[in-house]
């Protein structure tokens, strides 16, 4: 963001140095006047300016160029000025000094003593104190953000920062007793941050030290008094006097700029610097001059600029030159590409239709008042060569070409072909050639090949070789010309004629032979050039630019590729191989290397605006001359690279329903639906050439089509979110990046917001609810007596639907404790069961041993009590250890680990409810021994193995395992002792790990033979909770995936 170094000023203080003025003025007089113009493109009064008076100007860092003015302050957006007033917060009397500070604010000081800050969204206004009238000659921001401001009869004031809303500025005073006088007339802040202040006396002061000392330049001070102090961007200082002219100081050296050597002026009133490092230097009575390397140029009225006293100079983020003027209003010098020559300058008529070189340098003019020759001396003399004169046979000049001889060929608009000797100063009529072009008219001109001429008409193509007697070859469309309405002749590097008729397109000549260029559609065909690569370039009228190689087209472009206009005039090229395209809205150049097209309007200097026809010529120096409907351009071709920045883009406000609304308010009602978006970039190379692309996310899809207009307009939006985007581009074709965004939102309608769909849900619910219940009532009145037989009925349903969801539960869980969940499950579903194979089960016989002699002594039912309740705490352990119970058969009980369901652990789990069982039946035995009943002994047998699982038959289901593995383990019972838990060599394989076991060897068994069998006395400690051995720790118990209940 730019920040303005220095306060301008409007007076200054009389002195005796104001008598060398006249000297000066004297002097001034002598120098000679240029017979060309510069462009200076003027803001004054004429375009809304409050005065032509400029103190100050300043560009913030949206682009904005802001304008401190007799009359107040005025902003400017390259295409409109604002004016702000009192109405709008703004301090009142004209704003004499402008400052951006670190923030971007703005801040204007008044010639009343008034302040003004803009932060972007509105003014603010303070004062200084009391009494404090004296008007703002300078304002400064030091490095620690502090504000300093310099007054023309208060001295210096100093303040922190942007006081609170409400309050008033705080301000210190420094005045004679801190080293510094009260009226001060400029203030500068240096490189190195020192703050320096030019009293009114002509010396300047810095501060250092908490106070104010002299800055001491040696070489000047004992001769004049300063007027205005600068460094440029090198640190060389620069002092600005009234009468001696600028000093510059840089390097150890000291240099004068006066009269003597070429400045404006003596009288400096300020200084600014350009973006080659040349400083600008405004004269109070001699405009502004230029110092560079090469020397001084000085720019006055005669030559473009609109005052000769200049008050301030700045440069915007583009590298113009903004220029304040006392009398003249603003001026932006956009460079000097462009040179004017009109009728002020001498051109006898604004329209141009011919521009050539001659070999002495000349510029020759060819224009509907006859010829001016602008001479290449350092007074730029002219010379009118006209029909009133006697030369020529007409004054309306077409087409202007100098052979290798030297002599001049002037094609008119109905006076023939003339030919200008320069050896003796005439013109002569080509009567030989003249007499054969219809109505005189000669409408292209070429040389060709040494002493050749082409010559183009109405009525078709001659080729002429003046002076052999020989001749004019005609050429039409019966010798193959495209069209006989010639328009256009070009001659290329390799020696082909080009020529362009209207309509019917293009004919190549090659050794004298004409081809049609066939593209396939019909165009007329107005300018020619070729281009470093070697192809030609064709322009045309309304179809844009083709581009061949080989006579083919290659490339095409149109306005759709950044042409100012599809109508084109002229082509051109310049030694750095751009090509120059003439439309009749403006200029444009092509850039090989990056591409795309440069676009030059009347803002940016090019004032014809319209090119003639083939009105274009390069200069032996480089330059290029375009022949336009007002006077002739000059457009200078420095070898380097265009000045190119992106360009800002930024919202300017907006309307809702037609009225201005602050854009910090994005809530819009849900009417509020006319929408109108106002943007802008701020351009001032060329404002002209600006274009945008804007979209509405939330509405639109993509980008709109490109576009002139500065606002967007969205008349009937639905409510919703919207983020609106803009971006801009510049005349050298870059967009500006990131786009700018503004973010609304258009509530709905209160009939379509959540809270009134929720209350109509809600009434909508009551109401429906309130009908249902109403409904009802007349129901119950209506059918009392069915509604009770209902009733009646419906309860005799539901006792019988309880009964049965009883019953269906009884069965269910009898069915449970007879099979197992999965077997039951698929005989419910299916109707019957299938038997499956297990590999891994270990299967658990118990027998009572004495169970038959006790049995003779008990009666049934105490017998069927005592195995009731053995067989009880049988169940409850297997339970535990999730082990299913297969059956009991008298005295013996049966099960199985491992089905339905595989586990891993099958035999550890199986042993372990083993162990249980016998300590339960110990228990139960010193029970009965204790009370003097006739105990039981248990044996218990336990097998690993393979088994069949399942159910057999229709009727009585019931869930049985199959296999050897069962008999095995009814044998390890039977093979075991009272007291013991005996188990197979199978099991002790699997368990052998866990518990403690003897084996008893191989054991013979029934149908069995011989096998190894084992005593499990306990479990290993390891696995032992408790000591005789008996329960599982809780590292089996995760183990075995049992929790502590299970076992406790």
């Amino acid at each position: 963001m730019p920040i303005l170094r220095r306060g301008h000023r409007s007076t200054c203080r009389r002195s005796p140095f104001h008598r060398a003025f006249l000297v000066i003025m004297a002097f001034a007089s002598t120098l000679p006047v240029c017979a060309q113009r510069y462009f200076f493109e003027n803001i004054g009064v004429q375009q809304g300016l409050p005065a032509s008076k400029v103190y100050a100007v300043v560009q913030d860092g949206f682009g904005m160029v802001w304008i401190g003015t007799e009359a107040g302050l005025a902003s400017y957006d390259g295409n409109t000025v604002y004016n702000h007033g009192t109405q709008e917060g703004v301090a009142p009397t004209g704003a004499r000094t402008l400052l951006i500070d670190k923030a971007g604010h703005l801040w204007a000081g008044h010639l009343d003593g008034g302040i003004t800050c803009f932060d972007g969204n509105r003014f603010r206004t303070f004062n200084l104190g009391k009494g404090m009238n004296s008007a703002i000659t300078g304002m400064l921001q030091d490095d620690d953000g502090a504000y300093w401001i310099g007054t023309a009869g208060h001295g210096v004031f100093r303040f922190a920062g942007l006081p609170e809303e409400g309050s008033e500025i705080e301000a210190s005073r420094y005045r004679a007793e801190q080293g510094i006088q009260d009226v001060l007339i400029d203030a500068v802040r240096l490189a190195d941050g020192r703050l320096c202040f030019v009293e009114d006396r002509g010396t300047i002061r810095v501060w250092e030290k908490e106070r104010f000392v002299e800055l001491h330049l040696p070489g000047w001070q004992d001769l004049f008094v300063c007027n205005t102090l600068f460094q440029d961007s090198r640190g060389g200082i620069w002092v600005g006097t009234r009468g001696g002219g600028a000093f510059r100081f840089a390097n150890g050296k000291v240099d004068q700029f006066s009269p003597a050597n070429g400045l404006a002026s003596g009288a400096v009133y300020c200084f600014g610097e350009d973006n080659e490092g040349q400083v600008w230097v405004g004269s109070m009575d001699g405009g502004v001059s230029m110092i560079s390397d090469q020397g001084v140029r000085t720019y006055r009225k005669s030559n473009g600029l609109h005052g000769t006293f200049v008050r301030c100079i700045e440069r915007d983020r583009e590298g113009n030159l903004l220029i304040g003027t006392n009398d003249g209003g603003l001026d932006i010098f956009k460079g000097d590409r462009f040179v004017s020559f009109g009728t002020a300058d001498g051109l006898s008529d604004p329209q141009v239709w011919a521009v050539t070189e001659d070999d002495r340098g000349r510029r020759w003019f060819g224009t509907n008042a006859g010829i001016v020759i602008l001479g290449d001396g350092p007074e730029d003399d002219l010379r009118v060569i006209s029909a009133q004169q006697g030369m020529l046979t007409d004054n309306f000049i077409r087409c202007l070409r100098e052979d290798d001889k030297g002599f001049m060929w002037i094609g008119t608009d109905h006076g023939g072909l003339l030919r200008y000797d320069p050896r003796t100063d005439q013109v002569s009529n080509d009567v030989e050639l003249s007499a054969t072009m219809a109505e005189g008219k000669i409408t292209a001109l070429e040389t060709g090949q040494s002493g050749e001429l082409w010559v183009g008409g109405l009525n078709g193509l001659r080729r002429y070789l003046p002076g052999s007697g020989t001749p004019p070859t005609l050429i039409t469309e019966d010798e193959g010309l495209v069209g006989n309405h010639v328009v256009a002749i070009f001659r290329d590097h390799q020696g082909t004629i080009w020529v362009g008729s209207t309509v019917k397109g293009i004919t190549r000549i090659d050794n004298g032979q004409a081809h049609a260029v066939d593209l396939g559609r019909s165009f007329t065909a107005t300018a020619f050039v070729q281009d470093q690569e070697g192809r030609i370039w064709v322009g045309t009228e309304g179809q844009g630019i083709i581009v061949l190689q080989d006579g083919k087209e290659v490339q095409r472009f149109t306005e759709a590729e950044g042409l100012l206009s599809n109508t084109i005039k002229a082509l051109g090229h310049d030694r750095q191989g751009h090509v120059w395209i003439g439309t009749n809205k403006g200029l444009n150049k092509w850039r090989p290397k990056k591409g795309g097209f440069i676009a030059f309007t009347e803002r940016a200097g090019f004032t014809g605006i319209e090119v003639k026809p083939n009105a274009v010529w390069t200069t032996k120096t480089g330059d290029l001359w375009f022949g336009t409907a007002n006077g002739a351009t000059r457009v200078g071709n420095k070898k380097g690279e265009e000045r190119s920045i992106p360009p800002l883009v930024a919202l300017r406000g907006w309307k809702v329903n037609l009225d201005d609304r602050s854009m910090k308010n994005t809530d819009l009602a849900h009417n509020d639906r006319n929408v109108r978006i106002a943007y802008g970039s701020v351009s001032l190379s060329d404002p002209g050439a600006v274009r945008y692309m804007y979209m509405l996310q939330g509405l639109d899809d993509d980008w709109q089509p490109i576009t002139t207009e500065t606002d967007a307009h969205y008349p009937a939006l639905p409510p919703g979110q919207y983020t609106f985007r803009v971006k801009a581009m510049d005349h050298s074709g870059l967009w500006s990046d990131p786009p700018a965004e503004f973010e609304f939102t258009i509530l709905p309608p209160w009939y379509r917001s959540w809270w009134f769909y929720s209350a109509l849900a809600f009434v909508i619910g009551v109401g429906l609810f309130s009908y249902i219940k109403v409904r009802e009532r007349q129901l119950r009145l209506r059918n009392v007596v069915l509604e009770r037989k209902v009733q009646e009925r419906t309860a005799e349903v539901i006792a019988q639907s309880k009964e049965i969801e009883g019953q269906k539960v009884r069965i269910e869980d009898l069915l449970l404790n007879i099979l197992p969940k999965e077997i039951s499950e698929e005989l419910k579903e299916k109707g019957k069961a299938t038997a499956r194979r297990h590999d891994e089960v270990t299967v658990m016989f118990t027998d009572m041993k004495g169970f038959t002699k006790v049995a003779e002594r008990m009666s049934p039912e105490e017998l069927v009590s005592e195995l009731d309740d053995c067989f009880i705490g049988f169940d409850e352990i297997i339970g535990r250890y999730g082990i299913e119970k297969i059956k009991t058969i008298g005295d013996s009980y049966m099960s199985a680990c491992g089905v339905p369901k595989a586990d891993a652990h099958h035999a550890v789990r199986a042993v372990a409810a083993a162990l249980e069982v016998r300590e339960l039946m110990n228990a139960w035995h010193h029970k009965h021994a204790s009370a003097g009943r006739q105990p039981w002994s248990l044996r218990i047998g336990l097998h690993s193995g393979p088994v069949v699982a399942g159910v057999v038959g229709k009727r009585k289901f019931a869930y049985d395992i199959w296999g050897d593995a069962v008999n095995t383990a009814s044998r390890m019972e039977s093979s075991g002792e009272p007291g013991e838990v005996n188990i197979s060599g199978a099991t002790h394989a699997l368990v052998k790990d866990y518990f403690e076991c003897d084996h008893r060897g191989q054991v013979e068994a029934k149908n069995k033979g011989r096998i190894d069998m084992y005593f499990v006395r306990r479990l290993k400690p390891a696995y032992s909770a408790d000591s005789a051995g008996t329960k599982p720790n809780a590292a089996l118990r995760e183990r075995l995936g049992i929790v502590a209940e299970q076992v406790a």
